[in-house]
């Protein structure tokens, strides 16, 4: 959701940039109408921690915004909410937890936005009176969405991007449809050995402030969801982008095992920090700029002036008592905290995040993780991603775009782009899709799928299309069923209700793999049946479409990453090395990148 709110933005600057005055869209641009929202008695519930009372939802669910699930000290593991005594509205979402803005302010700064008191929940429920919530077998499936947007930024919902809004789930598929808030960035994945010292659980130790949360808030899910008709034995965890890289830690937590029982990964994949890495990296294989805890921590005391330069900074922090270290970290502010950040994608941070510690998470590859069911929770899984993931990244690339004022107006040659892009789509798909498919159906049934949507506007001076395709996040309000209007602007006319036909599919998807564990036939039984990834061989996948593309479709195909990279090395439509180069740096991304592969291509 993070990406598509990034380019609701970009695409509406392009519109006013170019001067592509299209009248026609206009109609799109006006904002959504204002939600009035009036407590509803029949909303009112009882939690461990108190009294709420909610609304009555434009999607005519019932919806409780900013329930708070436990209080946040600094860098500590969450604890549990003190009650209320007084009846709560929960008519608004809450603050979200402290980031950088996705867009630059008009002086192109980014000063934080957010609030450490910030661990809260919302809820979505089909609109039961008090006396008529189901109880005991008639309790309904329980969703919990994972925001996506790095682990840095992101919020499990606000105003200004309700497409995280569960009521159309809630109401028209029965099911109790729950998003949460969790800490991001430094605040929610920090190890530093002054921390470590001092920390007086291994959960406090383990740095892994933000996944603490998720198992938080999936414990407040297991005491309270009752009360709103929720079922606390079957609860399917669900994310996209890093929500997905979350599911499949919250999967290899023993901590957080027994606390659901089924998963859904979007786009996701998991790679685990060594305690090493989270310490102490400073740059990744590209070269570019990492910050581990001690480089953050010596920027601070240069920052505040407790140091003269970075070099006498690392040497103070490995002097300094940890008490007295760990105390100066709490006191900083949060401004003072992000102000040493130049974000990265759409106010992103690029930071160890998930880290093997052995106690939260496991201090194990991913390979290894999956490679024995005793190392993760074997919940039935549903897995997959989309055609053409790159492509929102890499769209921004002037190596491929060029760009006005920073976003894209023109795409240079758009044979190279598809190519580059699908390679790095490829190595995604390679990695946290197939190998992971392959890995769990050895044990259990795996259900796989790939989004496939493409019906995007032309807006004459560039081809949507072309630029984004399937991309990265598309599928998010597909599978929620709430377009808003400025979303409208990227579908012709002609096809709103081909893709209005497929958001009813995969939402009946979805909740059928929430109801049972096995999307089959959709919970309507009218869908095309969604064969598991395994059958007398592997490689059985979903392809989701519109019909004007081929619709709905199974397909085989097992992406592996050694192919990816023999039919690069292999490729010879590259005009020249340089081109090929080029194509490396971008298609091996992160920790794909292999500096002595690079150089051998003759690259320098």
């Amino acid at each position: 959701m993070l990406m598509l709110r990034f380019f609701l933005y970009l695409l509406l600057t392009i519109i006013v940039i170019v001067g592509g005055a299209i009248f026609g869209v206009m109609q799109y641009l006006s904002p959504e109408e204002e939600e009035i929202k009036f407590a509803s008695p029949s909303s009112v519930r009882t939690l461990s921690s108190g009294e709420i009372i909610g609304y009555q939802s434009a999607g005519d669910a019932h919806a409780w915004l900013g329930v708070p699930y436990a209080d946040s000290a600094r860098w500590r593991a969450p604890a549990a909410k003190l009650p209320w005594s007084d009846r709560k509205k929960t008519l608004d979402y809450g603050a979200q937890c402290p980031q950088l803005p996705i867009i630059p302010d008009s002086g192109g700064g980014r000063d934080f936005v957010g609030d450490e008191n910030c661990l809260t929940l919302n809820v979505w429920a089909p609109p039961f009176h008090p006396e008529t919530v189901p109880t005991g077998d008639d309790r309904l499936p329980v969703m919990l969405w994972i925001h996506g947007g790095g682990n840095t930024v992101g919020s499990g919902g606000s105003e200004n991007t309700k497409i995280y809004d569960g009521s159309v789930m809630a109401e028209d598929h029965d099911v109790i449809v729950v998003s949460v808030n969790y800490r991001l960035g430094p605040l929610g994945w920090f190890m530093h050995p002054a921390l470590e010292a001092t920390a007086p659980t291994l959960e406090d130790a383990s740095g892994n402030f933000g996944t603490l949360d998720l198992i938080a808030a999936l414990r407040w899910v297991q005491e309270n969801i009752a009360a709103f008709g929720g079922d606390p034995g079957n609860i399917t965890i669900y994310g996209e982008s890093a929500g997905g890289y979350n599911v499949l830690s919250l999967m290899a937590s023993p901590l957080a095992n027994g606390l659901f029982h089924r998963a859904i990964v979007q786009s996701g994949d998991l790679r685990l920090y060594s305690r090493d890495e989270a310490v102490n990296l400073k740059r990744n294989a590209l070269g570019r700029d990492v910050w581990g805890s001690k480089k953050m921590v010596a920027r601070w005391l240069v920052g505040q002036g407790r140091a003269a330069s970075m070099d006498q900074a690392f040497d103070l922090q490995d002097t300094m008592e940890p008490t007295e270290l760990s105390v100066w970290l709490r006191s900083l502010s949060v401004a003072e905290l992000y102000g040493i950040f130049e974000a990265d994608f759409a106010g992103m941070i690029e930071m160890p995040l998930l880290l093997g510690d052995g106690y939260v998470l496991p201090a194990m590859t991913t390979e290894e993780i999956f490679a024995d069911p005793l190392n993760y929770s074997q919940v039935p899984l549903l897995i997959g991603s989309t055609r053409d993931e790159m492509r929102l990244f890499m769209g921004f690339h002037p190596d491929y775009v060029e760009l006005t004022r920073g976003f894209p107006s023109k795409i240079k040659d758009v044979e190279t782009f598809h190519r580059d892009t699908a390679y790095a789509t490829n190595f995604w798909r390679a990695r946290g899709v197939d190998a992971i498919a392959e890995a769990i159906s050895q044990h259990q049934d795996v259900y796989a799928y790939r989004f496939d949507a493409d019906d995007w506007r032309n807006l004459g001076f560039i081809d949507l299309k072309d630029l984004f395709g399937a991309s990265h996040a598309f599928e998010i309000p597909f599978m929620f069923g709430y377009f808003p209007n400025p979303l409208k602007i990227l579908f012709p006319d002609s096809t709103r209700e081909e893709l209005e036909l497929l958001s009813g599919s995969m939402m009946s998807y979805w909740a059928a793999f929430a109801y049972y564990g096995d999307p089959g036939e959709g919970l309507s039984g009218e869908e095309l049946d969604w064969l598991p990834w395994r059958q007398q061989d592997s490689g059985h996948y979903l392809i989701l479409d519109t019909e004007i593309d081929g619709g709905i479709r199974m397909a085989q195909n097992i992406v592996r990453f050694e192919d990816v990279k023999a039919e690069f090395m292999s490729d010879t439509s590259f005009s020249s090395t340089e081109e090929k180069c080029m194509s490396y740096r971008n298609a091996f991304w992160a920790d794909l990148y292999d500096p002595q592969e690079y150089e051998s291509l003759g690259c320098r």
